[in-house]
């Protein structure tokens, strides 16, 4: 099966009318699909038995598009990926045997392309399914689910301290929202020794909005308030550009389970479990 990805993330059927009537032009012999990928920025996501082969051409790879295949990828069953980069040469072809280095490489190449301050501070945020708790390599937040269950959602301001340091929520902190309108810091996660040049305890109390990195911060928090009406946990696939404490920037992609704690009707807090998958330096 092959999906063509436009840049703006749309997928297409490569043999349907729209597709050719999206060209304006009919020629026989045509190879749209070869001239879509080296001329107008799409990719194509071909699945085999055992391999997914990815095409796409690092000078006009969109954000959307690069989006939109990550999203692919991670309903693939099988994670031996081959990246082929059209119209480059030698060896165009790159095989990668695991899907989260497929995913970083995919990005390099696409942040290579493209000037430094076109790098978006925004996160990449992908909603991903509950059931994918089930897999050995989520054990940590398999147990953070059930330990909240087992506390049947519920909380109170005395225990907040005590469910953002423990280490069965990954130590990832915890967000007041107060009235379910505000976002604020009630425990900040213990993955920082430091924030902005500042103690991370300076930030408690503080408002998301007022932190330095609000273009990191109110996307990736957005899911806190749907939580928090659904009172439904959420699993979520995060990639960010971050920087650590000497300046040194890097890709961090991770996983981050939300659970929303009720204290009172109108009083809820949540918490963020995180789960790295994979850290690389721009």
């Amino acid at each position: 099966m092959k999906i063509l990805v436009a840049p703006n993330g749309r997928t297409w059927n490569q043999n349907s009318r729209d597709f050719f009537q999206y060209f304006g032009f009919f020629e026989k012999n045509t190879d749209f699909i070869s001239h879509s990928v080296q001329n107008l920025g799409f990719a194509t996501v071909e699945t085999f038995a055992t391999y997914t082969h990815i095409r796409f051409q690092p000078a006009s790879f969109a954000t959307a598009c690069l989006q939109r295949i990550i999203e692919i990828l991670l309903t693939q069953p099988h994670s031996r990926i081959i990246l082929e980069r059209s119209g480059s040469c030698p060896a165009p072809l790159e095989v990668l045997h695991n899907r989260n280095d497929a995913i970083a490489r995919l990005r390099i190449l696409q942040s290579a392309a493209r000037d430094d301050h076109d790098i978006p501070a925004a996160p990449t945020i992908i909603p991903l399914s509950l059931d994918r708790l089930g897999d050995a390599k989520r054990a940590s937040l398999q147990t953070a689910l059930a330990a909240w269950r087992a506390a049947r959602r519920h909380t109170t301001t005395r225990n907040v301290a005590e469910i953002a340091t423990s280490p069965v929520f990954g130590g990832g902190g915890m967000a007041w929202l107060p009235g379910r309108d505000r976002c604020q810091i009630a425990a900040w996660p213990r993955t920082y020794e430091t924030y902005s040049g500042q103690s991370h305890e300076d930030r408690v109390g503080r408002d998301i909005r007022d932190l330095p990195d609000a273009a990191y911060m109110l996307p990736t928090t957005r899911a806190f308030f749907t939580a928090a009406s659904s009172q439904e946990p959420r699993l979520d696939l995060i990639e960010a550009r971050m920087a650590s404490a000497d300046g040194t920037r890097f890709w961090c992609r991770y996983e981050r389970l939300v659970l929303p704690w009720r204290a009172s009707p109108s009083d809820m807090f949540v918490c963020s479990v995180p789960l790295v998958r994979l850290v690389r330096r721009i």
